[in-house]
C-alpha cells in the first residue's frame, strides 16, 4: 500500500478514536428532519394511510370477537336466584339493566344471553353461583324470516325432547343439538350464520383496505425516501467537492465514497422502514392497550407490566446497540479506505513484493470488521429471543389466565381469541423493534458520519475576480507549514513577469510542488503575501485563479471526455507534435502515463489562459518529443507566463531564468550558463545529472 494511504488511515483512525462516544442526536434528528422539506406532503400523507391502516388492524380483533361470542358460540345460560336479599337486589338489577337479554323460566330462573352482560354482572353470576355450566341456543321464532318462520316452528315441533319453551322462546342445551341434522341446525341458525357471513365480508373489507392503505403509504414512503437519499446524495457530493485540499489529504478515498454511498442508503432505511413507521406502532399500541383495558382491565395490567419490562431491556439493547453500530461504520469506512488505497498502488505493492504484508494488514483491518459485527451479532441474538421467550410466555400467561376468566365469566371467549390476537399484535412491532433499531442505529452511525462531513467548511469562494490575468507572480518572504509544525517554506521570495518563462529546480522535498499548491491557492500561507498582477491572491477567488492557469502535473486523472472536445486553437502547435486522435479513451486506464501527460499538455495548450504552470509535465515523454514540446513552449506567444518544475535539468536550459530551491529556500537564481559558472547548488545537480546519463551511456 502506498505510504500516503498509511498515512491516512492512520489519521482516520485516531480522529475516530478522539470522537468516541461523542454523539449528536439531537442536531442530527434536526438536520435529518430539515432534509424532508419539499417530500413532507407524501410522508403526511403516508401517515394518514398508516392511520387508516392501524384503525383496520384494531378492528379485525374485534369483529372476530363479535362473531365468536354473539353467533357462533352459544352465550346463553340459565342464571337461578335464591331467596336472599342479596340474589333479590341483584336479579332486579338484571331485569333493570338487560331487559332484552333475560328470559324468565319460572319465579327464581332466567334465560341470560351471557356474551352482552357487563364484565362486573359476568363475573358477579359466576362468584354468587348463580349460573350453569351448560350453554343453550335460544330461538325465537317471531324473530326468524317470515318464509323461514315455518319451517323454524316445524324442526321446534319435530323434537320436542330437545327444546323447551319460555314463553316466545324455545331453548335447547348445547349437548342436545347433536340430535338434529346438519340441516336443521343451519334452519336454526340461519340468522347467526347470516350475520356471521356479513363479518366475514367485513373482515375481508378491512384486509383488502389494509392491503390498499399498506400499498398507497409503501409507495409514498419509498418514493419520499429515495428522493431525499437522491438529494442528500447530491448535495453531500456537492459538498465533497467543494472542500479544500487539506481536508483530503486527511480522509482517504474510500472513505468519502462510503459516505456519499453506503451511508446515504442507511438514511434511506431509515426514512423508508424507520421514522414514519414508528408513528404507526405507537398508534397501534396505544389503541391496542385502550382495546384490552376496555375488555378486562386486571389483564391489561399484567400485559403492561411485562411490556414495561420488555422496554426496560430494550433501553439497555439501544445503548449497547448504539456503540456497536458505530464501529461498524467505523470498520466498514476503513476496509473501504484499506481496499481503494491498496487496489489504487497495487503496481507498488507489485513492484516492493508488498504482496503478504498488505495481505496481514488487510487480516487486521477485516478483523476489525468480523469483531464489530460480530459485537453486533452477540447483542441481536440476545435482544431478539428475550422478545420472542417474553412474547410465548405472555401468550401462554394469557391462555391459563385468560382461559380462567372465560370460566369465571369475567370475559368471553371471544374477548379471550381477541386478546391472543391483541397480544401478537402489540409485540410484533416490539420484536420488529430489533430490526428497526438496527437500522436506526445503522442510519444514526452514518448520519453522524454525514454529519460531520457537512459540518466541514468548504473552501473559500469569495474574492475579486478580473476579466483577464496579466500573468505576473511575486511571492514576498512567504512562509508555510502542512502541520503547523515544520516549515516547508521559509520566507520565501521571488517575482515572475509576465510573458516569462520560469524554472523551479531543486531536490525531492524541497518545497517545488508546495509553491504550486499555493499559487493555485489548494493552501494558505502562514505569512508573507503572495500577489498576482499586483493584488494579493487571498482577496482573489479560486475560480478566477484556476481559470486563468493552466497546469499540468506528474500524476494525472483523465476523466471521461474526448480529445477533440478540448483540442482549442492554441493547441494546434502542439498538435503538429503528435497524433492524439487515437488517445480517446474515457476514463484513462487503457492509455500510458506518457500518453496521459500528452492529452493533459494538450488541453493545457488550449486553454484561454496567461499563466502556465508545468509540474513535471514531460517526465513520462520520450526525448523526441519532449524536445518538440520544449520548442513549442519556448516560442509561446509572449503574453503567456510560465513556471517549469522539472528534475532533469536538460528541460530548463533555455528558460529565461532558473531559481533553485534547497530546504524550503530560494538560495540562486540566475540563468543556465550563470548557475553554472557559481558552481553552487544547481552546478552539482547538472554535473551530477550528465556523470549519469555518462554512465548509462557507456553500459550500453
Amino acid at each position: 500500500m502506498p505510504l500516503a494511504g498509511e498515512i491516512q488511515l492512520a489519521l482516520m483512525h485516531n480522529e475516530e478514536k478522539q470522537k468516541g462516544k461523542k454523539t449528536y442526536d439531537i442536531k442530527i434528528i434536526k438536520w435529518l428532519f430539515s432534509l424532508t422539506g419539499p417530500y413532507r406532503k407524501f410522508m403526511a400523507l403516508a401517515l394518514v394511510f398508516m392511520v387508516f391502516t392501524a384503525l383496520l388492524e384494531l378492528a379485525v380483533p374485534l369483529i372476530a370477537k363479535t362473531a365468536i361470542d354473539k353467533y357462533i358460540y352459544p352465550s346463553w345460560r340459565i342464571a337461578t336466584f335464591t331467596e336472599s336479599e342479596r340474589d333479590k337486589k341483584f336479579e332486579a338489577e338484571l331485569e333493570k339493566k338487560y331487559p332484552h337479554l333475560i328470559v324468565r323460566l319460572n319465579t327464581s330462573s332466567y334465560l341470560v344471553d351471557t356474551s352482552e352482560l357487563g364484565n362486573a354482572d359476568r363475573h358477579n353470576l359466576e362468584k354468587f353461583g348463580l349460573v350453569s355450566e351448560e350453554r343453550y341456543l335460544a330461538v325465537n321464532p317471531g324473530d326468524a324470516e317470515p318464509e323461514k318462520r315455518s319451517a323454524v316452528n316445524e324442526i321446534i315441533k319435530e323434537n320436542p325432547g330437545v327444546f323447551h319453551r319460555a314463553g316466545e322462546v324455545y331453548y335447547s342445551n348445547y349437548d342436545s343439538l347433536h340430535e338434529l341434522s346438519q340441516q336443521e341446525l343451519l334452519a336454526l341458525r340461519g340468522e347467526e350464520i347470516s350475520q356471521v357471513i356479513k363479518l366475514a365480508a367485513l373482515l375481508m373489507l378491512c384486509l383488502l383496505g389494509i392491503f390498499i392503505f399498506s400499498a398507497f403509504f409503501t409507495y409514498l414512503l419509498n418514493y419520499s425516501g429515495h428522493k431525499i437519499m437522491h438529494s442528500i446524495r447530491t448535495d453531500v457530493f456537492s459538498h465533497v467537492i467543494s472542500l479544500p485540499q487539506s481536508f483530503f489529504d486527511k480522509n482517504p478515498v474510500g472513505r468519502l465514497t462510503t459516505r456519499v454511498t453506503s451511508d446515504v442508503n442507511a438514511i434511506n432505511e431509515m426514512y423508508t422502514s424507520v421514522m414514519v413507521q414508528f408513528f404507526k406502532d405507537i398508534l397501534v399500541v396505544i389503541g391496542i392497550f385502550i382495546v384490552m383495558f376496555y375488555m378486562n382491565e386486571e389483564l391489561t395490567f399484567y400485559v403492561i407490566i411485562l411490556t414495561v419490562l420488555m422496554g426496560v431491556f430494550a433501553s439497555l439493547f439501544r445503548m449497547k446497540l448504539k456503540t456497536v453500530y458505530r464501529e461498524i461504520r467505523r470498520s466498514i469506512a476503513k476496509l473501504n479506505a484499506f481496499v481503494q488505497e491498496s487496489v489504487m498502488g497495487i503496481v507498488l505493492i507489485k513492484l516492493y513484493n508488498r504482496e503478504m504484508e498488505n495481505y496481514e494488514k488487510f487480516k487486521g483491518v477485516n478483523r476489525e470488521n468480523y469483531k464489530a459485527n460480530m459485537d453486533q451479532l452477540w447483542v441481536y441474538a440476545t435482544f431478539r429471543p428475550f422478545i420472542e421467550f417474553t412474547s410465548v410466555f405472555t401468550v401462554a400467561f394469557i391462555l391459563w389466565y385468560g382461559g380462567m376468566e372465560v370460566l369465571r365469566l369475567d370475559i368471553t371467549l371471544g374477548a379471550l381469541v381477541a386478546y391472543l390476537y391483541y397480544v401478537r399484535m402489540l409485540f410484533r412491532p416490539i420484536m420488529e423493534l430489533a430490526e428497526r433499531y438496527n437500522i436506526f442505529q445503522s442510519a444514526a452511525a452514518a448520519t453522524e458520519n454525514l454529519y460531520e462531513l457537512v459540518r466541514v467548511e468548504p473552501e473559500e469562494a469569495g474574492g475579486i475576480s478580473h476579466e483577464t490575468l496579466k500573468g505576473k507572480l511575486e511571492f514576498k518572504n512567504v512562509w508555510f507549514s502542512y502541520d503547523n509544525k515544520e516549515w516547508v517554506l521559509k520566507d520565501v521570495s521571488f517575482t515572475i513577469e509576465p510573458g516569462e518563462k520560469v524554472a523551479l529546480v531543486g531536490l525531492t522535498g524541497s518545497g517545488k510542488t508546495t509553491i504550486v499548491n499555493l499559487i493555485l491557492k489548494f493552501y494558505d500561507i502562514e505569512r508573507g503575501q503572495i500577489l498576482f498582477d499586483g493584488v494579493d491572491i487571498k482577496e482573489l477567488s479560486p475560480e478566477y485563479l484556476r481559470r486563468n492557469i493552466a497546469a499540468v502535473f506528474q500524476d494525472l486523472f483523465l476523466f471521461g471526455k474526448s480529445i477533440s472536445e478540448g483540442d482549442g486553437g492554441n493547441s494546434s502547435a502542439f498538435s503538429k507534435i503528435v497524433h492524439l486522435g487515437d488517445i480517446s479513451d474515457t476514463n484513462g486506464r487503457s492509455i500510458s502515463s506518457g500518453e496521459k501527460q500528452l492529452v493533459s499538455l494538450s488541453q493545457a495548450f488550449s486553454k484561454e489562459a496567461n499563466f502556465m504552470i508545468l509540474d513535471e509535465a514531460t517526465s513520462s515523454i520520450d526525448a523526441n518529443i519532449e524536445k518538440k514540446i520544449q520548442e513549442v513552449i519556448h516560442h509561446a506567444k509572449d503574453s503567456r507566463t510560465t513556471l517549469i518544475i522539472a528534475h532533469r535539468l536538460s528541460n530548463v536550459r533555455d528558460a529565461d531564468r532558473i531559481m533553485v530551491i534547497h530546504k524550503g529556500e530560494i538560495s540562486e537564481v540566475g540563468t543556465h550558463q550563470t548557475l553554472l559558472a557559481k558552481k553552487g547548488i544547481y552546478y552539482n545537480l547538472y554535473k551530477l545529472q550528465n556523470e549519469i546519463q555518462r554512465f548509462s551511456s557507456l553500459n550500453n
